[in-house]
């Protein structure tokens, strides 16, 4: 009668390919960060005060186009949980600079660790060349649509596509 829905169906769109291992590695890499306390977005600020530690909260938002609001709360959270403090910046009183704590340290190196052992997970079975080129394209696709480079649609202050 009906046969294997899932054996009948036409082949995949590119842009449905995208959004299915958009969401899959989005929800894999989830779970597994939550091992460090830590979920995507608060990973990806703690990898960016890393690269511009003892720089502000609002420059780093700023170059990653953060809203000032969504930042405050991000940096918040990490404060709170002793991964990032804020120091008086020497050159202007009325700013704070952000800096990694040993615990944020941590935090981000076992991040980091987590973050090559999924790529390798969705990757499986792709030589690096295949893996170079997949990224070469992502990327092209990424600067294409101006979607910007380094900016997670998850830091946003809206949901994607609004």
């Amino acid at each position: 009668m009906g046969g294997d829905i899932a054996g009948d169906r036409a082949p995949s769109t590119l842009a449905f390919l995208l959004s299915q291992v958009g969401i899959h590695a989005s929800r894999r890499f989830g779970e597994r960060i939550e091992e460090v306390g830590l979920n995507p977005p608060l990973f990806r600020i703690l990898n960016l005060i890393d690269a511009a530690e003892g720089k502000s909260q609002q420059a780093i938002g700023e170059a990653i186009q953060v809203p000032a609001s969504r930042m405050v709360a991000l940096v918040d959270e990490l404060e709170q949980r002793k991964l990032v403090e804020r120091r008086p910046d020497p050159d202007d009183r009325r700013v704070r600079a952000l800096y990694l704590t040993r615990k944020g340290r941590n935090a981000l190196v076992r991040g980091r660790e987590i973050a090559g052992a999924h790529e390798e997970e969705l990757t499986k079975g792709m030589s690096e060349a295949d893996r170079t080129r997949l990224t070469k394209l992502l990327q092209k696709m990424v600067d294409e649509q101006t979607i910007g480079k380094g900016i997670h649609p998850g830091l946003s202050a809206k949901p994607p596509g609004c």
